[in-house]
């Protein structure tokens, strides 16, 4: 059975859902307008952006959990496992400290739990599970054009 012990996390909000994250992969929030967009790139990775000399991918999130779009300019900045990522959201909630919450497993591979307590869901990501995920869908393979052979338009 997995680990559903939470301790302290940072909510942030993606739409209507509040999302955990642990305060060692949470660095800090940016003004993310328009990311540099990458010819070719799937779907979820919406661009990158220069943050102190550092490059970050920023991935729609909102896309790959299937929920309204952010709509505030502001951007996640996390690390997991070394590597820089970032994702719209609509707001920091807070630092929160699940005291009395109900703590369940959650059913989604991307979380690693869920938080109830007075009738809000709290979904904890796990960041590994999360940085796999998004390298995965990135890094699936793009058929190229042979010589001669003509792009199609969609």
């Amino acid at each position: 059975m997995p680990n559903t012990t939470v301790g302290r996390i940072w909510v942030l909000r993606l739409g209507s859902a509040l999302l955990g994250v642990e305060p060692k992969a949470f660095k800090e929030v940016l003004e993310v307008n328009q990311p540099t967009p990458v010819p070719l790139a799937p779907p979820p990775l919406l661009g990158l952006l220069n943050n102190q000399g550092q490059i970050v991918p920023v991935f729609d999130l909102s896309q790959v959990l299937q929920m309204a779009p952010a709509s505030s300019g502001l951007s996640a900045l996390l690390e997991v496992e070394g590597q820089p990522l970032a994702f719209p959201i609509d707001e920091v909630v807070g630092l929160y400290t699940p005291l009395g919450a109900r703590v369940l497993p959650s059913p989604h591979p991307l979380f690693s739990a869920v938080l109830e307590e007075d009738r809000q869901r709290i979904q904890v990501l796990e960041g590994g599970r999360l940085l796999a995920h998004l390298s995965a869908q990135i890094t699936s393979p793009i058929q190229a054009p042979t010589p001669g052979q003509r792009l199609q338009q969609a």
